[in-house]
C-alpha cells in the first residue's frame, strides 16, 4: 500500500485533474487522498458546484478519499493554503507521497527554490530588493535570480509552480517524509479564461462555459459530467449581501481580516463607502502592491467574518467529504494526529477551536446556499451522509 496525497479544488473536476491522478498512479500510488477546498476557493470566489458533489465526482474519477481543507486555509494566500493542506496530509499519518501539478514538472528545481526562500540567505537579501520592487513577489523573484539564476526565478511566474514551492516548503516545515511527485501541467494555462480547443481546458474556462450555458461535456470526464447539472452557484447573487456586510464594518473590523496590513484597512473602508458593486470596489482598492486575487480573498474573508487568527497553526480536524472502498483502507491505515470526522455531530466531542472553525464553515456554507437559483436551505453540512 502506497498512499499519495494531492491538494485540489476540483472547481470543477476536469480532464487535467484526471490526468494528474493517472500520473500519480503511474508513480506508484495504490491509494489517493485528495485534500480539497470546500465551498469557497483560493481565488476568493464561491465554487461552481458544492463541495459534496465535487468530492463525489473526484472519487468517481480516480481519487479514493476526499477530505476538506477548512475555510480559513482554503481562502488564504499560497503559503497558508499550502501549509494547511500539507498539514492535513501529514496528520493522517499514512501518506507516503505528495503529488502536485505544476507548470515545470521538475521537483528538484522547485525544491531548490523552496530551500532558498526559507533560508537565512534569503532574509539577508530580500531587504535590498524591496525598496525598488513594485511588490514583495517581484522582490522575491529577484532574490532567487541573484542566488540560483534566471531559470529558477522564472518558476515563480507561474501560479501552480508557486503553490508547488509552498507545498514543498510545508513538507520541510513539518519534517514530513513524503516522496515528491511533480506532474507537468498539460493544455491551457491555469488562468486562461477562454477555451482554446485543447483537450485540457483550464477550470477557469470550463466555469465560464458552465455559467454561460455552453457545452463543456468534452472537457470533463463522463463520470463527473453525470453528476454535474444546470444547478450551479452564481456569486453575483451574493453581491448586494457582500456590499451590505462590508458597509457595516469599522476600520478596526477590517484590520482583523487576513492579509490586511500597512493601512490597507483605511483604503478598503473608504472604497466601501463609494463602491456600488464588487468589481467597482476592487478597482478602487487595487494597486501594484495589492493584486486583485489578494483583494478578492480579503473581501471574501470580511464577508464571511474570517479573522486572520483563524488560520494560525494547523487545521484542528480532518473532515471526510467522500470515500470509496480504497478510501476506507486509507482510513484503516491512518494514524491520525487530529480527530477524523465523517459526521457533523462528531464535532461536539472536539475542543473549542475545532468547534469555532467548524461553525464558521457551516455558517459560510449556509450563505453559499443563497448563490443558487432557487436558493437552498441551511444545514447541508449536517445532512451529508458519507458512509
Amino acid at each position: 500500500m502506497k498512499t499519495a496525497a494531492v491538494v485540489a479544488e476540483y472547481n470543477p473536476f476536469h480532464k487535467g485533474h484526471e490526468y494528474q491522478l493517472e500520473m500519480t498512479r503511474n508513480a506508484g500510488a495504490t491509494h489517493i487522498v485528495a485534500v480539497m477546498s470546500g465551498n469557497y476557493v483560493q481565488r476568493g470566489e464561491a465554487a461552481v458546484f458544492d463541495k459534496f458533489l465535487r468530492a463525489s465526482a473526484a472519487v468517481r474519477c480516480g481519487a479514493d478519499l476526499v477530505v476538506e481543507l477548512p475555510l480559513p486555509w482554503a481562502v488564504s494566500g499560497a503559503q497558508t493554503f499550502a501549509r494547511g493542506a500539507v498539514s492535513i496530509a501529514d496528520s493522517l499519518g499514512c501518506v507516503d507521497m505528495l503529488s502536485f501539478g505544476c507548470e515545470c514538472g521538475k521537483a528538484d528545481m522547485l525544491q531548490a527554490v523552496a530551500n532558498v526562500l526559507y533560508s537565512a540567505e534569503f532574509e539577508q537579501h530580500i531587504g535590498g530588493f524591496l525598496a525598488d520592487s513594485p511588490s514583495f513577489a517581484s522582490a522575491r523573484q529577484r532574490v532567487i535570480e541573484s542566488i540560483l539564476g534566471s531559470e529558477y526565478a522564472a518558476l515563480l511566474e507561474s501560479p501552480n509552480n508557486i503553490l508547488a514551492v509552498e507545498y514543498i516548503a510545508a513538507v520541510n516545515l513539518y519534517n514530513s517524509l513524503f516522496e515528491l511527485n511533480a506532474v507537468a501541467r498539460k493544455g491551457d494555462g491555469y488562468n486562461d479564461e477562454k477555451y482554446s480547443g485543447t483537450s485540457f481546458a483550464s477550470a477557469t474556462a470550463i466555469r465560464a462555459l458552465i455559467r454561460n450555458g455552453d457545452d463543456y461535456s468534452s472537457l470533463v470526464p463522463l463520470k463527473a459530467k453525470e453528476l454535474y447539472s444546470g444547478d450551479f452557484s452564481d456569486e453575483s447573487r451574493l453581491e448586494t449581501a457582500v456590499l451590505y456586510a462590508l458597509r457595516r464594518l469599522s476600520v478596526n473590523d477590517i484590520a482583523l481580516a487576513p492579509d490586511v496590513s500597512e493601512g490597507l484597512e483605511n483604503r478598503i473602508y473608504s472604497a466601501v463607502r463609494e463602491a456600488c458593486s464588487v468589481e467597482d470596489l476592487l478597482e478602487k482598492i487595487k494597486t501594484k502592491r495589492y493584486p486583485t486575487a489578494r483583494l478578492r480573498r480579503i473581501i471574501l474573508s470580511l464577508f464571511l467574518s474570517i479573522k486572520a487568527e483563524y488560520a494560525q497553526g494547523t487545521p484542528p480536524y480532518i473532515r471526510i467529504l467522500a470515500c470509496n472502498q480504497k478510501g476506507k483502507e486509507i482510513l484503516s491505515a491512518a494514524k491520525p494526529k487530529v480527530p477524523v470526522i465523517s459526521r457533523a455531530s462528531q464535532i461536539n466531542a472536539l475542543d473549542d477551536r475545532a468547534k469555532e472553525i467548524f461553525n464558521l464553515e457551516c455558517t459560510a456554507d449556509d450563505i453559499y446556499a443563497l448563490s443558487f437559483s432557487p436558493a437552498r436551505e441551511c444545514g447541508a453540512d449536517f445532512k451529508a451522509k458519507i458512509f
